[in-house]
């Protein structure tokens, strides 16, 4: 088939066509990058990075001939500037320059400057390359591009950073720059990549907070998604690159505060409620508060509530084994402002965590407070709730005789002691015997070292004002009468126990 020379000429400058097209349609984007070494005055080591939704961005042409931008955010809590121009101030042109000194004082050779937020160089030595630079008839910049490095002082540490105004690309990514959130509420944001000829975009992310998660959907979009935990609160950058497999990539920043919060129930009115034993609760309290109405147990501190309605009457135990930080566990009844104590431990045995046990009563409500003993700051809060073994008991018994020797009068009783658990006892008591008209009286005391069941006995004292020298003034073989008294307490738990016992004896003599 003959084509004729106009339509083959045609079809040879079609592809030409279709291309300068599709280059006409590349993205026009808009952004300043500005990062910097550790020790660098102007970025202080950090990253910046802002689009059109973060503030203003102003491009002019500077009296040197050169280009000037400037960024504010919309309440000017971040402002920068940055001055370009050619040696001998001629008009900016693509290519690199180096050797750069401080604009506006920069002489033959070529300036910049880059300041902004209070910030900037009484000297400085630099390097930028020009991408890209149009103007219009009238001499105005309708675009710019261009990279940066910049040393102020003489010093090694750089800021380095990129500029675009307008910039034709042949990839664009789009993000959310900043985004702000509490911890433990999700966020969640999309990336786009946009490619000039329609390509696929790979997307990846690095610096991802610890759990963070980014998933390239494979459609040119990706998800990042995260759920702060406890103690993430800070300032995190993101990065995310964008690359379409022929040679253009494209990166962009996201800069991720994360704000801590006090407990959901740092107040009484905001309480927790327990419905289950056993179950576990955790808290973050370094950010908890201290109402003027929170009742006292083991000093004024960061304080969080739980309040706990048993459906039948059942005896429970509360502790905050596990946390890393000094505790105080009290309980009460009552209605705020008016709240009765029933338990308070600020110190379980040789551990800073605490535990109380309390018989708790079906529909009654007990008001729990977790605090900070004194000036604690509060950290990882952890309260096991649980049913606890059997509460402490003791039982006194009295042997039916005891021992004196015949020739001292020194009397000796004994007894037998059991415990429901391991416990230290202290018994006391008082031995009289009548003799004759007269009665004597003699008092013992022990600590006795309890351990399911423990015999004991314990010489008799008697005061010194009654001996005169006389034998009818002292033990002697025969009828007595002992009363003595037994007391323990776990300071684990916070129990005490107690039991009584008196009973007629026997005083065996013995030589």
């Amino acid at each position: 088939m003959h084509i004729p020379a106009s339509v083959r000429r045609f079809l040879v400058l079609l592809p030409i066509c279709l291309f300068v097209i599709a280059a006409d349609a590349r993205a026009s984007v808009t952004s300043l990058l500005l990062t910097g070494d550790p020790g660098d005055y102007i970025s202080g080591g950090r990253t910046y990075f802002y689009t059109p939704a973060d503030g203003l961005f102003t491009v002019n042409r500077n009296y040197h001939n050169g280009v000037s931008l400037s960024f504010h955010t919309p309440s000017y809590s971040h402002w920068w500037y940055v001055d370009f121009s050619a040696p001998g101030q001629q008009s900016l042109a693509v290519g690199v320059y180096s050797g750069a000194l401080r604009f506006p004082f920069e002489g033959s050779q070529a300036g910049l400057d880059v300041s902004g937020d209070g910030r900037g160089c009484n000297t400085l030595q630099a390097t930028f390359e020009v991408k890209e630079v149009t103007y219009g008839s009238s001499g105005a910049v309708l675009s710019f591009w261009a990279t940066f490095e910049q040393h102020c002082e003489g010093f090694a540490p750089a800021a380095r950073g990129e500029i675009r105004y307008n910039a034709t690309v042949a990839l664009e990514l789009t993000t959310t720059t900043a985004i702000s959130g509490f911890e433990l509420d999700p966020i969640a944001f999309g990336v786009t990549g946009a490619d000039v000829l329609g390509r696929h975009v790979t997307l990846s992310a690095t610096g991802l907070p610890s759990g963070a998660t980014f998933v390239d959907n494979g459609d040119n979009t990706g998800t990042f998604a995260w759920t702060p935990g406890y103690r993430q609160a800070g300032t995190y950058l993101v990065t995310f690159r964008g690359d379409n497999g022929a040679g253009n990539s494209e990166t962009v920043f996201s800069t991720i505060v994360v704000m801590a919060r006090p407990p959901v129930n740092d107040d009484i009115s905001r309480a927790i409620p327990i419905t289950d034993v056993p179950s576990t609760f955790t808290a973050f309290t370094t950010l908890a508060t201290w109402a003027l109405d929170d009742p006292f147990c083991g000093g004024a501190g960061r304080s969080v509530w739980y309040a706990f309605t048993p459906a039948t009457d059942m005896r429970v135990e509360m502790n905050t084994f596990g946390s890393d930080y000094d505790t105080t566990l009290s309980v009460y009844t009552g209605t705020r402002g008016s709240l009765t104590q029933l338990a308070c431990n600020d110190n379980a045995g040789k551990s800073p965590q605490s535990r109380i046990r309390f018989d708790a009563q079906a529909g009654v409500t007990y008001w729990v407070m977790a605090g900070a003993y004194y000036g604690s700051a509060g950290g990882q809060l952890v309260l096991n709730v649980l049913e606890p073994p059997p509460p402490l008991s003791i039982a006194l018994t009295l042997a039916g005789f005891g021992d004196v020797d015949a020739a001292s009068g020194e009397a000796a009783v004994i007894g037998r002691i059991t415990c429901s658990r391991p416990v230290l006892v202290t018994i006391s008591g008082q031995l009289k015997q009548d003799r004759g008209q007269d009665s004597l009286t003699g008092t013992f005391a022990l600590v006795v070292s309890c351990n399911g069941t423990s015999d004991w006995s314990a010489p008799v004292v008697v005061p010194l004002s009654l001996f005169e020298g006389r034998a009818a003034d002292l033990f002697a073989g025969g009828k007595a009468t002992i009363t003595a008294s037994a007391s323990a307490s776990d300071q684990d738990a916070g129990e005490t126990a107690h039991s009584n016992a008196a009973a007629r004896i026997v005083l065996r003599g013995k030589r």
